[in-house]
Order: structure tokens, then sequence, then C-alpha cells
């Protein structure tokens, strides 16, 4: 028997401010370095918008900027953004127009934050649902629904930042809160039941 749970199911059906803003609130976004990584990140939105053009590819830098903005400004690893990126871009053709489209949104609307992004009447639904698969993807660790879920990182996922100076992220399943496939029994129950045993020539004679 298997039993899948997606986590990521819910997060991509629907996007709203209060769930981003929980999102952000859970990794600690309103610590110092937070703020500073927002700054950053807006400042390095806005010089790509200024400066974008019709590659098909989105650079891997400019991917690294939106991530570092849409989750609140918290340091994000290099490598984990362009995994996470490849596998974004696998299951949407449009995916490199779209993160452009929302990287000049935010630098023409001057968002300074994520909650000031989601309360923009220019994000659209197109855009807004994209916000949500990038953010699910960091948060989760997981890209995809269903049969389609691609681990990226485990460890690693956000939502384990608050707490991983004091509980150590277990290293076991295949990833958050999924189950494997259960194992095949040892044991084969028997076909038929047993022959009963023939009655014998004495037991024949005490009975008669």
């Amino acid at each position: 028997m298997t039993h899948e749970h997606d986590p990521s199911q819910a997060l991509s059906r629907s996007l709203s401010r209060r769930s981003l803003l929980e999102m952000a609130s859970l990794a600690g976004t309103a610590l110092a370095l937070g703020g500073a990584g927002l700054l950053a990140a807006r400042e390095g939105i806005a010089a790509t918008a200024s400066a974008a053009g019709d590659a098909a590819a989105l650079p891997a830098a400019d991917f690294l900027r939106l991530s570092v903005f849409l989750t609140g400004g918290q340091p994000l690893d290099a490598t984990l953004a362009g995994r996470y990126q490849a596998a974004l871009a696998k299951r949407d053709p449009q995916f490199g127009d779209s993160a452009r489209a929302l990287l000049t949104l935010i630098a023409s609307s001057q968002a300074a934050s994520i909650d000031q992004l989601l309360e923009a009447p220019e994000l659209k639904d197109t855009l807004r649902a994209l916000t949500t698969r990038i953010v699910s993807a960091w948060y989760l660790g997981i890209v995809g629904q269903d049969a389609d879920a691609e681990l990226i990182s485990y460890a690693e996922a956000l939502m384990y930042r608050p707490t991983k100076d004091v509980l150590v992220v277990p290293t076991y399943g295949a990833g958050p809160d999924s189950w494997g496939e259960q194992p095949a029994s040892s044991a084969t129950a028997p076909t038929s039941a047993p022959a009963t045993a023939p009655i014998s020539a004495s037991n024949e004679r005490k009975s008669s």
C-alpha cells in the first residue's frame, strides 16, 4: 500500500498575503539580516529590470535575487537556487518569461517587501501563482505535485530554519510529510486448508 501526501498541494492552489507573511515569519525574516537582504535584493532586481533582455533562459543570479526577495530577504544558497530554477523551468516552458515579468513588476511597483508586492493591483493571477511555486519550493524543498514531485532539498528546506540550531533535522524518509512503500510481507499464506488425516482402522474398530 502506498500513502502519498503532497505538502505543496495546498500552497499551489492559492496564495494570500497572510500565507506568505506566515512563511516569512517562520524563517525569522524580522531579524536585521532579513532587512539587509531585502534591500540588496530590491536594488539588484531594479538593476535587472532596467537591463532585461529577451533571452529565453533567466540568468541564475536573477533567479537568486528574486528568490531572496520573495522569501523575505534571508540569504539563500546559490547552488540550491540553480536546482530549484531548473526544476521549475522543466515543468513550465514559460517560466523564464514569467520570472522576468515578475522582476519587472517588483521594480516598477517599487515594492520594498513581499507584503507590498502582494498588495500591488498589477500582480495578476499568473504572476501570483508563480510566486506561490517559488516560495513553496524553497520552504518545502519540493517542486511539483503527486507523482511529478521532485525532492530538491530536505535538510535545507526553509521551514526547518527556525529550529535548525535547536533540533536536528531527521535524515530518514523521502521528504517532509512523506511515506514510502510498505515492505512486502515475507510470510506466504497457505493456498488451501491441509487435508484431513484418514481415519485409521483401529479408530474405526473403536467406534463400532
